[in-house]
């Protein structure tokens, strides 16, 4: 049997040389007369040339057979090879930003249209769909009073919920909308009387809720959440309060302001993004929860960094506090509705779900159902890295900035949880990304708190429990070269 070919070691190819060798073989045998004995002959120059076009065939064969599998395949070859897993390259998004839109009633904001930053140079966002801006979908609301009527009943009433002030002789504007507050002891809530209007504000930025007024009482202005998106791809990074200026005149928008987390956009996915994100994407089938739970929320939800899953399907609280029979997500990035949907959608029927963050959606028959999941704590890691150095090669005059780069890719693959061991998680990419260097020794420095400088560096691994991720920058990782 040929040594070459298909083999249960995978594929081995004839090269040239050996191709030639068997040519000359096969001419010497059947001629009887050494075919190699003069290597500028025509027949040794037209054998050479046969055997290279016979050698670019099984190159050709190889490319094909490297080409059918997720993790040798290549640009178009590898979107094609991840489809037998239903699975495919995540494309190029924008940054979207909740806006906090405050209009008029009743204000449509197209799709499209356009706001910007207050920085300069401004970076522009235009809105991600057709949004109408109302009472029955707000954030914040100013109500005043349409009708001064005397004894007779004011309403407001907050998601579903009734709040009523009855108005006496001699009230005034302010009396009554003094009233109206006083009545609304909604804990979700914020209410304050400023001027000749009463201002209902949502303890929480994020989230829409509905709003009924009794017909003498109006809104003057109401605060929707709307979804722009940045006009370029990939994650574009501003702070609370810097979105704000109005590019496209849209009657009755008023003003625009960012004050909740963006979700992060990404460039076009790369292969090597694409191979590790399908070994997590292909448990999208699994009869599993846990990896159906995280595989959905890798496939569905914009802008995850990171995600990890546990179970307790015990009768008992476990020791990490979670409830019998729950799930526990703790997940980075991505908004929190679409995050419930998903976990709701693939976990089983009777478990529950544990975390600090609450979600209500509404279930298969409307009815309200909270979905609880975790935010991971950062621990922030300072790195000092200590170069000793190898005579025989030349140490690039980037080095810093490219042991730099080397630390941050592999940080950003890091999942809630898992422990940060530099050996195996750094120090070989370092060897192999940046030559000239014989030894590395690596100290590390660790906290919860992000403004509390660094302490006594030491050597080994860092502990992550479940519900913390370590996250790191440029402005925390230090090279220095050994008797510099």
């Amino acid at each position: 049997m040929s040594e070459y070919g298909v083999k249960p070691t995978g594929l081995n190819i004839k090269r040239l040389d050996k191709i030639v060798d068997e040519l000359h073989d096969d001419l010497s045998e059947g001629w009887d007369v050494n075919t190699r004995l003069n290597p500028k002959s025509f027949l040794n120059v037209q054998l050479t040339a046969f055997a290279d076009k016979i050698a670019e065939l099984w190159e050709f064969g190889e490319q094909i057979y490297h080409s059918m599998y997720p993790f040798s395949a290549e640009d178009a070859s590898l979107d094609n090879a991840v489809q037998y897993g239903g699975i495919a390259r995540e494309d190029a998004q924008p940054t979207l930003y909740p806006i906090h839109a405050e209009c008029i009633d009743g204000t449509p904001i197209p799709k499209n249209s356009l706001i910007k930053t207050s920085t300069n140079p401004a970076i522009q966002f235009g809105a991600w769909a057709d949004t109408t801006v109302s009472r029955n979908s707000f954030n914040a609301v100013k109500i005043r009073i349409a009708v001064m009527q005397p004894s007779a009943l004011y309403t407001v009433v907050l998601n579903a919920t009734q709040f009523n002030y009855q108005s006496k002789a001699g009230d005034t504007e302010a009396d009554i909308l003094a009233g109206i507050m006083d009545a609304i002891t909604a804990p979700d809530f914020a209410v304050a009387l400023i001027g000749n209007m009463l201002h209902v504000i949502s303890t929480d930025a994020q989230k829409s809720n509905q709003l009924i007024l009794s017909g003498n009482l109006t809104t003057e202005s109401v605060t929707g959440i709307v979804i722009y998106a940045s006009e370029v791809n990939g994650e574009v990074i501003f702070p609370d309060g810097t979105i704000t200026e109005i590019v496209t005149n849209v009657p009755g928008l008023l003003s625009v302001v960012n004050r909740t987390p963006y979700i992060t956009g990404r460039l076009l996915q790369t292969d090597v993004e694409l191979r590790k994100s399908y070994t997590d994407k292909i448990f999208a089938r699994s009869s599993r929860m846990l990896e159906s739970i995280k595989s959905a929320l890798l496939l569905n939800v914009q802008g995850i960094i990171s995600v990890a899953a546990y179970q307790n399907d015990t009768n008992i609280v476990d020791s990490a506090g979670r409830w019998p029979h729950c799930v526990e997500v703790v997940i980075e990035g991505g908004d929190n509705f679409s995050i419930a949907r998903q976990i709701f959608d693939k976990k089983a029927d009777g478990i529950q779900t544990f975390g600090g963050t609450e979600v209500v959606i509404p279930g298969d028959e409307g009815e309200p159902i909270t979905i609880r999941f975790n935010r991971p704590e950062h621990v922030y890691v300072w790195f000092r890295l200590i170069l000793m150095l190898n005579p025989r090669e030349v140490l690039p005059p980037n080095y810093i900035e490219a042991i730099q780069a080397i630390i941050i890719a592999a940080m950003s693959t890091v999942e809630p949880g898992a422990a940060i061991i530099p050996p195996r998680l750094i120090e070989g990419k370092i060897y192999g990304g940046v030559p000239g260097i014989a030894d590395i020794e690596t100290t590390t420095f660790y906290t919860t708190n992000p403004n509390e400088s660094p302490g006594a560096y030491a050597p080994g691994a860092i502990p992550i429990t479940p519900r913390q991720r370590a996250v790191t920058d440029k402005v925390r990782i230090e090279v220095l070269i050994h008797g510099a």
